[in-house]
C-alpha cells in the first residue's frame, strides 16, 4: 500500500490539508487539485522539504469538470479522496450554490474514475448530517446510523430561511441530497472501484492552512460558544487528525460487495459542553466568559461507530487532546501578531 498514488481534491482546506501530511508522511504520493496556479507554492509552503518530491499539482478551475479530472488522473493514480465541497456560508442560491457543486463534483470524481483503469477505491468526505434529518440536530438522543439517508424526506425545492440563518440548512440539505446522488450514480453504474463515505460530525482541531489570528468553520463556532455561553452546534466534535486517519485506513479497509458503496461514520469521543467549557476555563481562562453554557444542545445526537471502530481501528482524541490542538494555535497566532 505504501508508495501508492493517491489524487486529493480539496486539498487547500481545513480537512484536505491535514489528510496531505498524513498522506505524504505514510510514504504516498499526492497529486493535488487546486483552482488557481497561485495556489501552488501557499500549498508546498505548509510541509517540510523533504516531502517536496512526493507532491504533485494540476490546476482544475472547476472541480465539476469531469473531462479535466479524467486528464488529471491519467492512468497511474490508484487511489482518490474527494474533500472538496460546498461550506456553510458559500452562497445566498442552495441550487446554484450547494447543492449544484456538491452533486456535479461528485458525480464528475465518479466518471473521472470509472474511466480511469488504475483507481481500485474512491474515498468521499460526507457528512453526519447526510445521515440525519434536516432538523436533525434539534431532536434530543436521536441516533444515526448507516443506511439512513434513504429515509430522509426532503424537497430540493423547498424554502430557506434568508441570511446567515439558512446557511446551516442549506449545507446540510447539500450533504443528505449530494449522498444520496452518490449513492444513485454507484447502483447505476456499477463501477470498478470499491467506494468509501466517510461521515464525521462536526471537524476541528489544529488547522495547518490558518495563517491569521482569526479562525474559522468548526474552530471559530467553538470559541464563539464559548465566550458566549450559547453554543452554536450540539457538542459533538472530532478531530481532525482522527479524520484524516480514517482516509488513509480507508485505502484497505473492508467493504460490503453486495452494497454500491461502504459508509463510516466518525462522530467522535462523547462529551458535552459543560465539560468542555470546564476543561478550556481551567487551562485558558481568558478565553471563556462564562461556564453557564446553555443547555439547548447537552443532548446531542448519538452515532454507531462501531464498524468505523472495528474496521478502521480508529480511537478517537479526547475532548481535553483536539482543544488543546485548537487553543495552543490561535495563542500562538495572536502571540505573533501582538494580540
Amino acid at each position: 500500500m505504501a508508495g501508492s498514488l493517491i489524487f486529493i481534491t480539496g486539498a487547500t482546506g481545513f480537512i484536505g490539508a491535514q489528510v496531505v501530511q498524513d498522506t505524504v508522511k505514510a510514504g504516498h504520493r499526492a497529486r493535488l487539485s487546486v483552482r488557481r496556479e497561485a495556489q501552488i507554492e501557499e500549498v508546498k509552503s505548509r510541509y517540510p522539504s523533504q516531502y517536496a518530491s512526493q507532491l504533485e499539482f494540476v490546476v482544475i478551475p472547476d472541480i465539476s469538470n469531469a473531462d479535466a479530472l479524467r486528464s488529471a488522473l491519467g492512468d497511474d493514480v490508484e487511489y482518490i479522496f474527494h474533500i472538496a465541497s460546498p461550506m456553510p456560508g458559500a452562497g445566498s442560491d442552495f441550487k446554484t450554490e450547494y447543492l449544484g457543486p456538491a452533486v456535479k463534483g461528485t458525480e464528475a470524481i465518479l466518471e473521472a474514475a470509472a474511466a480511469a483503469p488504475n483507481v481500485k477505491r474512491v474515498v468521499i468526505v460526507s457528512s453526519l448530517l447526510a445521515l440525519m434529518p434536516l432538523n436533525g440536530l434539534q431532536i434530543p438522543g436521536l441516533v444515526i446510523k448507516a443506511g439512513d439517508n434513504s429515509s430522509i424526506n426532503i424537497d430540493p425545492d423547498m424554502a430557506f430561511p434568508e441570511g446567515p440563518g439558512g446557511n446551516g440548512p442549506k449545507y446540510s440539505a447539500s450533504k443528505i441530497l449530494a449522498h444520496r446522488a452518490t449513492l444513485a450514480w454507484m447502483q447505476t453504474h456499477k463501477p470498478h472501484f470499491t467506494l468509501i463515505t466517510l461521515h464525521p460530525t462536526f471537524v476541528l482541531g489544529h488547522n495547518l492552512s490558518q495563517t491569521t489570528p482569526t479562525p474559522s468553520g468548526i474552530n471559530a463556532w467553538l470559541l464563539h460558544s464559548l465566550a458566549s455561553g450559547k453554543p452554536i452546534v450540539p457538542a459533538a466534535f472530532v478531530d481532525v487528525r482522527d479524520v484524516s486517519l480514517a482516509h488513509l485506513r480507508s485505502l484497505d479497509a473492508p467493504v460490503d460487495p453486495a452494497a454500491p458503496l461502504t459508509e463510516m461514520l466518525l462522530p467522535g469521543p462523547a462529551t458535552t459542553w459543560p465539560e468542555i467549557a470546564r476543561f478550556v476555563k481551567e487551562k485558558y481562562p481568558a478565553l471563556v466568559n462564562t461556564l453557564d453554557v446553555e443547555a439547548k444542545y447537552n443532548t446531542p445526537f448519538k452515532a454507531d461507530s462501531a464498524r468505523t471502530e472495528r474496521d478502521l481501528g480508529i480511537t478517537w482524541r479526547g475532548a481535553e487532546e483536539y482543544l488543546s490542538s485548537l487553543v495552543e494555535q490561535q495563542v500562538q497566532l495572536r502571540a505573533r501578531a501582538g494580540l
